[in-house]
């Protein structure tokens, strides 16, 4: 569920009082049925919170935000078709209530469809953010409300910078949204709509207006990197690329972009030849989840491009490994050819070796595992 409509469910139920029945069973209140559907999908059990929406919508038959609900809930269980019915009968209801469901359905439909699904929800939520700054009055300071950088360690001390939430601003809310509705948009034009006339221009226009709302965000900046690399712009491409992972390479863990984004974002500077940041990135996701054997290769592939076979062979060894053990479940037959060729040429890189060279290479190794180490006790002791 997302939490745009979480908070306007509970915004629901604060504006509703509950009845009691002397009934010798009481049947709950479509309110009451919401908590209850909130309850089961916070923990995962969605087939029971899908059950406890139905029971709401069928006590408030035009309550649009549990169809909205129930249409997130049905995309997590993969009944797409079902999820689209629940966000058109929503927009049917009430196409003016809330950006959400046209957000959710251009997802699920693409093409010229998905464009006019986006345009509507930007179209309200910048009603919504001029009536919210309206409320504020003459008081209102937009450089109080741009969305903050995510956390980072500066200056090498490890010292967090402190910075407030802004789930607490709605201004900031709804500038974060319209930064990702218009990259939604632009992604289309990148794809679906690549071959439309206007594709470049509407794309570039889009993501100018996203970087406009949330400066802070990366999405927008790694968009426009991949659009100059379609247009061959290559150093424009890398320059927007910097832009981005300079936003988040310093981040908190838990405050950095998705794994599947910045699996991505590593193959973009693959593809500028900007391989090592791309092993930067690379060595970071290994850290974090080191049972992909995709993740291995592709390390593999930049180490040979920056030829340190070594290191290439150490990442390509550990993808054959995972590929073996993943085997059973299915075996991926097109990245075992991959990385069965690319091992064979590596070999014969290290082959050609010094015994100088592998010596240094085996003791920096054995210092980097013992500077992990140390940094492994070091934060067991923080955490005592």
């Amino acid at each position: 569920m997302s939490k745009t409509n979480k908070a306007k469910l509970q915004q629901q139920k604060k504006g509703k009082k509950t009845t009691n029945t002397t009934t010798a069973k009481k049947e709950l209140t479509s309110e009451e049925y919401i908590q209850q559907g909130e309850k089961y999908a916070s923990e995962y059990h969605f087939d029971k919170a899908l059950t406890s929406f139905e029971k709401a919508l069928k006590l408030d038959s035009s309550n649009t935000l549990v169809m909205d609900t129930i249409g997130e809930i049905l995309i997590e269980n993969g009944d797409i078709e079902k999820a689209k019915s629940y966000f058109l009968k929503s927009i049917q209801t009430d196409p003016e209530d809330s950006p959400s469901k046209y957000m959710n359905l251009g997802q699920l439909v693409g093409g010229d469809d998905a464009l006019k699904c986006y345009r509507k929800g930007i179209e309200i939520m910048e009603r919504d953010l001029k009536k919210t700054i309206k409320e504020i009055g003459p008081k209102y300071n937009d450089l109080e409300h741009i969305p903050r950088p995510l956390k980072s360690t500066v200056d090498g001390n490890d010292e967090d910078i402190i910075y407030e939430s802004d789930e607490d601003d709605p201004i900031i809310q709804l500038k974060q949204q319209l930064c990702s509705a218009l990259c939604s948009i632009s992604e289309l034009y990148l794809t679906d709509q690549c071959f439309d006339d206007d594709a470049e221009d509407q794309c570039e226009s889009n993501l100018k207006r996203a970087i406009t709302y949330s400066p802070n965000s990366p999405e927008p900046y790694s968009l426009m990197a991949s659009m100059k690399i379609s247009q061959v712009k290559n150093q424009e491409a890398i320059e927007y690329l910097n832009k981005s992972y300079q936003l988040w390479e310093n981040s908190d863990i838990d405050d950095r972009p998705e794994f599947d984004y910045r699996f991505n974002i590593s193959l973009l500077f693959i593809e500028l030849k900007e391989n090592r940041t791309a092993v930067d990135i690379l060595e970071q996701l290994v850290n974090e989840q080191d049972n992909i054997a995709e993740l291995w290769y592709t390390l593999g592939v930049v180490y040979n491009n920056l030829t340190e076979p070594l290191s290439a062979q150490e990442c390509l060894i550990t993808a054959k490994e995972l590929l073996k053990i993943a085997a059973p479940q299915g075996r991926d037959e097109e990245l075992e050819q991959l990385t069965n060729t690319l091992l064979k040429k590596v070999q014969i890189d290290v082959s050609k070796l010094s015994p100088e060279e592998i010596e240094a290479f085996n003791n920096a190794s054995n210092d980097d595992n013992v500077e992990e180490d140390l940094e492994e006790i070091e934060g067991e002791e923080m955490d005592e």
